[in-house]
């Protein structure tokens, strides 16, 4: 599969992995992810915990929303893996587990797929931040996880415009950086390496990235051919279409 990457610029004792990624969305549509890994960067942890010895890896991102996945199939496919874990839902706040999180964390271990797993925020307070963490940690407890446990921060939409109860609460850049801090610090105390997902126009006009705290991976997704906010980025999402079988 044919992607095209754009490098950050390099140190000379480090080097950056390219790793392209499927992100596998609603209704089993599937749209095709890169991921730029800078060691460079400012949020880089001294451990690499992605040692895939390639210049460019693949990967699928799923949810219940995929379905029942052949994982057997799927190591011969990808590289990697990352697993939705739970959500807040965006109305009334309830936390809920995705209902495919345990049999894809179990099956992917199985067939030794490494992963890393996530949970789709709605938090408007750090309790309730730290509460999400808390609920992703308690879930992957027995796993093996190898690559980032994320904080998933964006807005659901209704004929394109941002709604629900994030939305709602008209929190400051400030408030909204403080809740990536708050989960992100609980993953850290429990000795994985944290990271947060959002857009570049998320990160622009909604986060301080240079307020987040150190350690914290930065995955950025923007298909504009080239990432067009200046983020200290490890991750970057750069395309939206692909395929993987077993999926």
């Amino acid at each position: 599969m044919a992607t095209k990457t754009k490098k950050k610029p390099k140190t000379k004792s480090k080097k950056s992995i390219k790793i392209a990624v499927i992100l596998i969305a609603f209704l089993c549509v599937l749209s095709v992810f890169a991921l730029i890994i800078n060691n460079s960067s400012p949020s880089k942890s001294e451990s690499n915990i992605i040692n895939l010895n390639k210049d460019i890896a693949y990967g699928i991102d799923v949810s219940h929303h995929n379905g029942k996945i052949n994982w057997k199939t799927v190591k011969g496919e990808v590289d990697f893996a990352f697993i939705r874990v739970g959500y807040r839902t965006y109305d009334n706040g309830t936390i809920c587990l995705d209902s495919k999180a345990k049999y894809n964390l179990k099956n992917a271990n199985k067939n030794s797929v490494p992963i890393g797993v996530y949970f789709y925020s709605q938090a408007i307070t750090e309790a309730e931040a730290e509460e999400e963490a808390q609920f992703l940690l308690d879930e992957i407890k027995s796993c093996d996880i190898s690559l980032p446990v994320v904080i998933d921060f964006e807005y659901p939409t209704k004929n394109g415009k941002n709604v629900g109860r994030l939305n709602d609460a008209n929190l400051s850049k400030k408030e909204k950086t403080a809740l990536i801090n708050a989960f992100c610090n609980k993953v850290k105390a429990a000795g994985y390496t944290p990271g947060v997902y959002a857009s570049s126009y998320v990160f622009k006009t909604h986060l301080n990235t240079k307020k987040l705290d150190e350690g914290i991976m930065i995955w950025v997704a923007d298909y504009n051919g080239e990432v067009s906010y200046s983020v200290d980025y490890d991750f970057w999402q750069f395309s939206d279409k692909g395929k993987c079988k077993g999926v």
